[in-house]
């Protein structure tokens, strides 16, 4: 996801390499708050990215956690992850997680949340990387009006999604959305 460039032709299957300060920077704070612990956590990376010449962000960022049970999926055949060439909304039974996370194709980003949703178990969490007006649309309006959202972390660094031009940034401002599975309470905003 990028929103870079606007009016150009987007990436193939919107794949842009996420920056792993930026799950670091989410995960130390995400953690502590909910008192994660990634030896009995069961995660899952839908969109999990990487190809020969980067990592996958959220998996390496997971194990330098200590995450040692992440599965990894993605679409584009020339991806690291472990199944590849499968589409994450298309997948049947798929055992449930802990915790899905990921930087999901922008066009097609509620129906990954609602899979997602589907594919935790309960109290399980969500969460996804997307600008933040990604809140804004009245495509979205359904969406917001039943998810089951309890947190925003926005960002407070804007992020660039091209290693190639590490100091290039884009022109937008970025949040890692937590779902829960069941939850019906008021979201919290943190900023990060």
């Amino acid at each position: 996801m990028s929103s870079v460039n606007r009016g150009t032709v987007r990436n193939k299957n919107d794949y842009y390499v996420t920056p792993q300060w930026l799950v670091h920077e989410f995960l130390e704070r995400f953690m502590a708050e909910y008192g994660i612990n990634p030896k009995s956590c069961r995660v899952l990376d839908p969109s999990a990215g990487g190809c020969e010449k980067h990592q996958m962000s959220y998996p390496t960022v997971l194990n330098g956690f200590g995450f040692d049970n992440v599965t990894t999926l993605d679409i584009r055949s020339d991806s690291r992850a472990e199944h590849k060439g499968f589409s994450f909304l298309e997948i049947k039974n798929i055992p449930l997680n802990d915790l899905i996370i990921t930087n999901p194709p922008f066009d097609c980003s509620v129906e990954f949340t609602k899979k997602a949703l589907e594919n935790v178990k309960g109290n399980g969490h969500v969460v996804m990387l997307q600008r933040l007006n990604w809140l804004g649309s009245a495509k979205r309006k359904p969406f917001w009006d039943t998810a089951p959202l309890k947190e925003i972390y926005v960002h407070h660094k804007r992020a660039g999604f091209n290693p190639e031009q590490p100091n290039a940034k884009d022109s937008i401002e970025y949040a890692h959305f937590v779902f829960q599975r069941g939850y019906s309470g008021p979201v919290k905003l943190s900023i990060i």
